[in-house]
């Protein structure tokens, strides 16, 4: 290099390091000026001078500046806010900012809110921040550099310093961190109340409030509705069947492409449904969700005597062909597979729909909604005669035959007057449907009722409130059923990997304990310990054809005729529990004991209620790993480092070695992802580009229907919730004072000035014409 070379170089170094330092002059004339100029001076911080800013400290951007300097007030205590910029005047670029304390200013009050009318007050502040602190921060760009310098710094504050607990307080200082914001959300579907959800958190090291949980969680609801609730939920069902082209949802659609009826069921609960799908029951009482629809849940039992769900429905409306349509998609996501049962509500419209779309199903009607009109409907003897309480209810549970029911319905009705009740008779019309004796030969898995149904529904009032979109509904729905599912892992545990207590020690006993689950061995072992308080007494005999009347030695009323081949060992008994519930009686126990039998012939063992009875259920047994859920869901990633980390802090309290140790990886660590971070924001596609990709996606892997824009439902006028003058012509039953209450004619208010209608004496114009002074 030569010498006129070298010198150009050492002239332009002049020249730059010559503009820094008029610079910092500048600077330092500025500060002069402004501390000068600040008045009522009461707080100047104790700074440690290693992490203060100082006029001419270099930052590599902006942004290091900004963060630099937060930290810093987050230490001593205030907040900060952004004065003004200045743009370079040929592009938008920042070359200068200005960084105040958040007291700065004084606080102007907004003529708008003045008010004449002192009855009609707008709410003010009671409080303001704006103390005219003179506390700044002024970075500059440096000249033909990507650096930053500071030019100005007053460090000199005119109020309080908040304390380190609440500083959080401080608008600048409020972070909600990602993590934190999944784990809120995950929190929020679970059914945890939005004011529990910030005490999860605890109190250390916070740096949000309670009010910030509510509003995060009002953005994402904001965030479903700029899509629409309906077209949200349209999204989440595609994406559900892309991951698994099993479940299966079905939607239909009004002319103007508004949502009218929804229906959903999963992978896992399409399997179950072939294994414990022959009785079910179905109920639509249930209204908690933002548009008032009826949550319409198919539900059965499962090997655990547990209620198990079989897909759902929410319906516009309660109409005979709204039904219809919800059985018919159901039984095509069953695999046109129709249960051997179904008990509903008394409602004609669900009657009709069964009637078509399950012919060879046994229909059969809630026998504990029935019973629960019966103080209503027969008030005036109900319980007036304690005697008739008695005895209706022995007649309906406890009948043992059609003939015995018959005899004592007739000789109750003619002894208390009964015989012409229209309400009774209608009831005695259709006692095929409700009572039990008439179903005891169907297979019901041993219920009477949709009070399963009804749990369910109890089960989602800690998930859902009236306020509940259709979106976090199904999204709640999806909870609710993997605690299920939970809990019938926990059982399926319980049965296979502990012994049972026996109370007999019989080897009729002990193949029970092998075979049945938890539950439902403690139903037979109970059966079993009965059937020995019997006495077996032979009828006929025809071959190895036996007949005997089995009676109990404590109860006159438990005596049933059993007929047994005891070359096959099969017989039936006439109080039919094993049809009915598809667990052996104590009647045909008792025979066994009597011939030998030691064990369960096959034919009497139900695989539905056996431990082996999820056997081949893939979806069930290969549910996602941990692995998998951590791939999927950042709020799962989010709770296993909070478990490490919880694990350190165990070894960091018990010596300040492991303390200096591990937070010294862990800064290091910190630094390590905060670079990828910066990483990842410089290569990550726009929020709305990824949008745009999750649908074309979504739309690629599914071919159910096209992906069109549906709106959302109108607020269903559902039974019980009818506006005036509008007629259903698939009403419900409808009680006497109902139906009285309904055509009562409102007696009109009238005026009692003048007696006239539409205004009362104290707006009356005739008064105020009869009280003018005449002139």
């Amino acid at each position: 290099m030569d010498c006129s070379s070298t010198k150009d170089v050492q002239d332009f170094c002049d020249i730059q390091n010559m503009e820094v330092r008029e610079q910092i002059e500048l600077a330092n004339e500025s500060v002069s000026l402004e501390v000068v100029n600040l008045e009522n001076t009461i707080v100047s911080p104790n700074v440690v001078e290693e992490f203060a800013p100082y006029i001419g400290k270099l930052f590599e951007s902006l942004g290091e500046a900004e963060q630099f300097y937060k930290t810093f007030a987050k230490e001593q205590g205030f907040g900060i806010r952004i004065r003004s910029s200045i743009m370079a005047s040929r592009s938008d670029e920042v070359i200068s900012r200005i960084y105040v304390c958040c007291n700065e200013g004084q606080y102007k009050e907004n003529s708008k809110n003045e008010c004449v009318d002192d009855v009609k007050k707008t709410k003010r502040k009671c409080s303001v921040a704006r103390s005219g602190c003179g506390a700044l921060f002024k970075v500059s760009k440096v000249k033909n550099s990507e650096k930053w310098v500071v030019k100005s710094f007053l460090n000199e504050h005119n109020h309080h310093m908040v304390s380190p607990k609440s500083v959080f307080y401080l608008r600048c200082h409020k972070k909600m961190a990602a993590a934190a914001k999944s784990l809120v959300q995950q929190f929020n579907e679970e059914g945890i109340p939005t004011g529990k959800v910030a005490s999860l958190f605890g109190n250390v090291d916070k740096q949000f409030s309670d009010r910030d949980c509510w509003n995060h969680l009002r953005d994402l609801r904001r965030k479903n509705l700029d899509v629409g609730d309906a077209q949200a939920v349209l999204c989440y069902f595609r994406r559900k069947q892309a991951e698994n082209p099993n479940f299966f949802y079905a939607i239909q659609c009004d002319g103007e492409d508004r949502l009218v009826n929804l229906f959903w069921v999963d992978a896992q609960s399409r399997l179950a449904y072939d294994k414990f799908g022959d009785a079910i029951t179905f109920d639509t009482t249930y209204k908690t969700n933002k548009y008032s629809m009826p949550f319409a849940p198919f539900v059965g039992i499962n090997h655990h005597c547990q209620s198990i769900l079989f897909g759902c429905g929410l319906l516009q409306d309660e109409s005979e062909q709204t039904f219809i349509w919800l059985f018919e998609t159901w039984l095509e996501a069953m695999h046109q597979k129709a249960p051997v049962s179904i008990i509903t509500d008394q409602d004609l419209a669900i009657g009709a729909a069964v009637r078509k779309v399950f012919p060879d199903s046994r229909h059969r009607l809630c026998l504990w909604h029935i019973k629960k009109k019966f103080p209503e409907k027969l008030s005036h003897i109900y319980h007036k005669k304690s005697d008739f309480k008695r005895e209706l209810k022995k007649c309906i549970r406890e009948s043992a035959t059609v003939e015995e029911f018959e005899k004592t319905w007739h000789e109750l009705m003619v002894k208390n007057g009964l015989k012409q009740h229209e309400w009774l008779q209608g009831l005695y019309q259709i006692r095929t449907s409700w009572i039990p004796v008439y179903n005891q030969e169907t297979f019901f898995a041993g219920m009477n009722t949709t009070q399963r149904s009804e749990s369910i529904n109890s089960f989602f009032d800690s998930f859902v409130d009236s306020t509940t979109t259709l979106k976090q509904f199904v999204v709640r729905y999806e909870k609710a059923l993997a605690s299920r599912h939970e809990k019938e892992r926990k059982e399926d545990f319980e049965s296979r990997h502990k012994s049972r207590i026996l109370r007999i020690g019989s080897k009729m006993e002990y193949h029970g304990a092998l075979v049945y689950t938890k539950k439902v061995f403690t139903l037979f072992q109970d059966e079993l310990v009965k059937s020995n308080q019997f006495i077996k007494e032979k009828i006929s005999k025809n071959g190895s054809c036996y007949e005997y009347k089995v009676s109990s030695c404590f109860d006159s009323r438990d005596s049933f005729l059993v007929s047994m081949d005891l070359s096959s060992k099969v017989g039936t008994c006439k109080c039919n529990l094993f049809e009915f519930k598809g667990i052996l009686c104590r009647h045909i126990l008792a025979i066994f004991h009597l011939k030998n039998v030691v064990e369960i012939p096959s034919h009497f063992i139900l695989k539905r209620w056996t431990k082996e009875a999820n056997k081949g259920n893939v979806i069930f047994e290969n549910t996602p790993s941990f692995e998998d859920d951590l791939e999927k869901s950042a709020a799962a990633r989010c709770l296993h480092v909070c478990r490490l980390i919880n694990q350190l802090s165990s070894f960091a309290e018990k010596s300040k070695e492991q303390y200096k140790v591990i937070v010294g990886d862990l800064d290091q660590i910190f630094k390590k992802v905060l670079t990828m971070e910066e990483d990842n924001i410089s290569s990550e596609k726009p929020v709305d580009d990824l949008i745009h990709d999750a649908m074309e996606s979504q739309q690629n892997q599914s071919n159910h229907i096209p992906l069109v824009n549906i709106g959302d439902p109108h607020i269903s006028q559902t039974k019980g919730r009818k506006k005036s003058g509008h007629e259903s012509q698939n009403n419900r039953f409808k009680s006497g004072l109902e139906i009285a209450l309904a055509n009562q004619t409102v007696k009109k208010r009238t005026c009692h000035s003048c007696g006239g209608y539409g205004h009362n004496k104290r707006t009356c114009k005739g008064k105020q014409n009869s009280t003018d002074i005449p002139t």
